[in-house]
């Protein structure tokens, strides 16, 4: 028999055997493969169930360490025991089902999630859960149940609609399908699971190009379980490194760049050698202004591996900023060799050629960025800028007003193509171009500074 085959046995022998007073904590069959920070948590919690083997939250929270980390069988392990313990914590059997639910064991995982709500019948979650088990196993109709009544307890979550939606589809309505999963969006705005459902309903409806669209968006969604008062404990015991970065990527996302330095420079300390974490390390310190920092650490990442193109890309434009503009070349140009496609590093390379005078070299970036993203605002100023550097004035106005017309919340497009317009006498163009900037900058010092000029040259 297989270690999963035996999970039942063996955990209800040593249930028997140990009683009440305490489990041992469940072990990883093999932890030489664990990554530093995922061993540090779990022997931490581990030594906490040593310390206290009769505590069902400890046993719980050992459980959430193997879980978050896609340890399932001593995740399941340990969840059992903390229900073995915690008789009427409804949260333990539902945490084992999910864990037993990923290693394909929907018997069990059904089971366990028919014992959580044996300890309270209204509990959202496991009704949910209870529904997804019973329509992988053929039970429409308990589905359907255990979603509508989900739904009446939690009106206001996403995740129950979204199984009624998948019930709907399956049940060959996708009109009622598309109903479901609109309702789960207007819920939980960009909610994946519910995009992929609605645009397979909007395929069997026949729109197919905006289906197929929902589709992609919502495409690799995973399997999403209503939040729980122990959800917390899950986010925080993700400490691998995949899930790290992402986590750091996100708060970067929400503006809270210290905070995602932090969980970076531990990533740093627990992988010296890996060249996406100081990649991601450096970007990080940019967006805190730290750019000598952020220099250093692009840096390690290129002498750790010197084939990621962003990372040269990212060097780049540092370099550019820093005003070292021979090492921002050297450094587009090992961007752009490793990925053609890589736009930001060929817009970056115009600049930098731009300002080392290698003007046919940055037009030919510049045209380069722009075949690959041709409606970036950014990339029509670039090469306006190229222009203007050679003299090619009238070219300069074309790219200038596209970069407007793209991005017209960015003042800077504006006054860029204002200036030109005076330097070709055309006033009252860029008299027009500068009332558009004052709309969205109106206490800008460039707007000032430009209006003067504009007044001194048209004669006012």
């Amino acid at each position: 028999m297989t270690r999963p085959a035996l999970f039942g046995l063996l955990l209800a022998a040593s249930l028997t055997a140990c009683g009440p007073s305490g489990y041992p904590p469940a072990l990883a069959q093999d932890s030489s493969g664990f990554e530093p920070p995922v061993k540090r948590l779990v022997d931490e919690r581990v030594a906490a169930v040593e310390a206290a083997p009769a505590d069902a939250r400890a046993h719980a929270r050992l459980g959430a360490a193997y879980q978050a980390n896609g340890l399932w069988l001593p995740a399941a392990e340990s969840f059992a025991q903390a229900a073995a313990l915690g008789e009427e914590e409804p949260l333990w059997p539902y945490y084992g089902a999910r864990a037993l639910m990923l290693m394909s064991r929907s018997a069990e995982a059904r089971a366990e999630a028919e014992r959580a709500l044996e300890r309270d019948a209204g509990f959202a979650p496991a009704h949910l859960l209870l529904g997804w088990l019973q329509l992988e196993d053929g039970d429409v109709s308990g589905a359907r149940q255990s979603f509508e009544r989900s739904r009446d307890l939690e009106p206001r979550r996403p995740e129950p609609l979204v199984g009624l939606a998948t019930l709907a589809l399956d049940s060959g309505d996708p009109a009622l399908a598309r109903e479901l999963a609109t309702r789960a969006l207007e819920l939980q705005q960009g909610f994946r699971q519910a995009r992929f459902v609605l645009g397979s309903a909007l395929v069997a409806l026949g729109e197919v190009e905006r289906g197929r669209a929902e589709m992609e968006a919502g495409a690799d969604a995973i399997l999403s379980n209503m939040p729980t008062s122990f959800s917390g404990e899950i986010v925080s015991a993700q400490v691998n490194r995949a899930d790290v970065l992402a986590r750091a990527s996100q708060l970067s996302v929400e503006g809270r760049s210290d905070l995602a330095l932090e969980l970076l420079d531990q990533l740093a300390r627990d992988f010296p050698n890996d060249a996406v974490v100081h990649n991601n390390r450096g970007q990080t310190l940019d967006r805190l202004g730290r750019t000598d920092e952020a220099i250093a650490a692009l840096e390690a990442s290129t002498r750790l591996d010197g084939r990621l193109s962003r990372t040269w890309g990212n060097l780049a434009r540092l370099y550019v900023r820093a005003g070292r503009v021979p090492a921002a070349v050297e450094a587009g140009e090992r961007a752009v060799a490793l990925d053609d496609t890589n736009h930001e590093a060929w817009s970056i390379l115009a600049v930098a050629k731009r300002r080392e005078s290698d003007l046919p070299g940055a037009m030919q970036a510049a045209r380069r960025a722009l075949d690959l993203q041709p409606e970036n605002a950014a990339y029509h100023s670039a090469l306006g800028n190229v222009f203007a550097a050679a003299q090619q004035y009238e070219a300069a106005v074309t790219a200038f007003r596209r970069s407007a017309e793209l991005d017209p919340s960015d003042a800077e497009y504006e006054f860029a193509l204002a200036s030109v317009l005076m330097g070709l006498s055309r006033f009252d163009e860029a008299r027009a171009s500068l009332d558009r900037a004052r709309a969205v900058a109106p206490n800008s010092p460039a707007l000032r500074q430009l209006d003067a000029k504009l007044a001194e040259r048209a004669g006012r």
